[in-house]
């Protein structure tokens, strides 16, 4: 190692050594043609050559103990920096400020990760659940009772499993969300359609559990998305609207209303369902929070709008909700309409 930084410290000094050799040569060439008698050369030139292993010398005092420890630090050993000139303390910075951003971001990974194992592990959790629920049923019912009716076991079953599609759905988009970057493609999407094709998908929901959707103002606007996360967005803000909805007695609304702010475009969705109580709107967005609502519906998982707000954070879109309790709840999603 000492013969490495050596060879290294030569290097870096060599325009110094060179410039300071010719220096000397051109003084005694100066003395010698203005004196020409005066032989004496050999005293400059040993003068000039001390002060230069003296230079030398105090260079490389400054110079060997940083660069040895900045070799131990490539080698991977834990050692801190002591910078000596003003060169050193400007590397001693850019080192620990590339540092700090590395470590910033492996923080960032590692909390990620905790997060994501924390979410998959309660979503397998809410997988099991169902297929339990569901195989106790088909238990109980497997022999026809004497009026031969299976209408409640159907039911039961029925709702079971659209809890576990759900819970399968949710997980398959968080999986996803991992490559997101690579699953990406932002470019200008008529929004009208997109709202259609959400709502026609869920026709049989709506009509089954009497909520009806309505679109205010059929604007044609285009929006900076990605068409397919963008959906992804509207069929679970579209479904959470229908089934708090579809508890309240009669018939019900869901209104759509696009509208222009600038160069945003909102899409404002409007139940007519139980609402939020205030005390719960600030948590709604939080992973596995489902509030009094959730607990007074077997199917919540308290996952969907979470992952709303992190599809929407990553496409650039702001999602929001305002709600009273009975007064039904507003869902309002802001687009880009340019980059």
């Amino acid at each position: 190692m000492y013969k490495r930084i050596l060879i290294n410290f030569l290097k870096d000094k060599l325009l110094l050594i060179t410039i300071y050799s010719v220096s000397i040569i051109f003084i005694i060439l100066f003395f010698h043609l203005s004196q020409p008698a005066n032989s004496e050369l050999l005293y400059p030139i040993f003068i000039g050559l001390f002060l230069l292993i003296v230079l030398l010398l105090i260079e490389w005092s400054r110079y060997y103990p940083f660069n040895k420890k900045v070799l131990l630090l490539l080698d991977g050993e834990n050692l801190e920096l002591k910078p000596i000139t003003e060169e050193q303390i400007v590397i001693k910075k850019l080192v620990t400020k590339f540092n700090f951003g590395f470590n910033q971001e492996i923080n960032e990974l590692k909390e990620n990760n905790k997060e994501r194992i924390y979410l998959l592990s309660h979503l397998m959790h809410n997988l099991k659940a169902p297929v339990s629920v569901i195989e106790l049923i088909v238990e109980q019912h497997t022999k026809v009772n004497e009026e031969g009716r299976f209408t409640e076991a159907f039911s039961r079953i029925k709702q079971e499993n659209k809890r576990l599609h759900n819970s399968i759905e949710q997980g398959l988009t968080m999986i996803r969300m991992e490559s997101f970057e690579n699953d990406f493609e932002p470019q200008q999407v008529n929004l009208l359609s997109s709202l259609r094709k959400v709502i026609n998908s869920r026709k049989s929901e709506f009509i089954y559990n009497r909520v009806f959707p309505v679109i205010e103002n059929e604007k044609n606007v285009q929006v900076i998305t990605d068409g397919k996360w963008n959906e992804a967005i509207l069929e679970q803000v579209i479904s959470n609207a229908i089934k708090y909805s579809s508890s309240r007695k009669g018939n019900k609304k869901i209104y759509f209303k696009i509208e222009e702010e600038g160069d945003y475009i909102n899409l404002v969705l409007k139940d007519e369902g139980i609402g939020i109580p205030t005390y719960d709107l600030d948590r709604v967005f939080e992973p596995f929070f489902t509030g009094d609502n959730g607990r007074a519906y077997y199917n919540s998982s308290g996952i969907g709008l979470y992952l709303c707000k992190q599809i929407a954070t990553k496409l650039g879109q702001k999602i929001t909700i305002h709600s009273e309790a009975t007064k039904g709840t507003e869902v309002t999603i802001r687009y880009l309409t340019k980059l």
